[in-house]
């Protein structure tokens, strides 16, 4: 795929498997010719947005912190409870 709509998630467009996060993801904001790239990682799962500005992207940040602690906290035999 050679393009992909601003804003939009990798994984609307793509099967992905993510298994639970077990660490702290780190990001980065890189800008490219088709917007601000936002990547989100941790040693299993990656989640990659575009986004028109660099301070969509910051502010996106937040919310996909949120996710993977999320999914860390409702994994399979965690002591947790989100």
């Amino acid at each position: 795929m050679d393009w992909i709509p601003i804003g939009t998630s990798l994984a609307a467009h793509h099967t992905m498997s993510c298994p639970v996060p077990t660490s702290s993801p780190s990001f980065q904001i890189l800008e490219t010719e088709k917007g601000w790239l936002l990547e989100i990682q941790n040693e299993h799962c990656s989640v990659v947005q575009v986004f028109r500005s660099a301070s969509a992207a910051r502010l996106a940040v937040d919310r996909m912190m949120e996710f993977f602690e999320t999914m860390r906290t409702q994994a399979p035999g965690s002591r947790q409870v989100a």
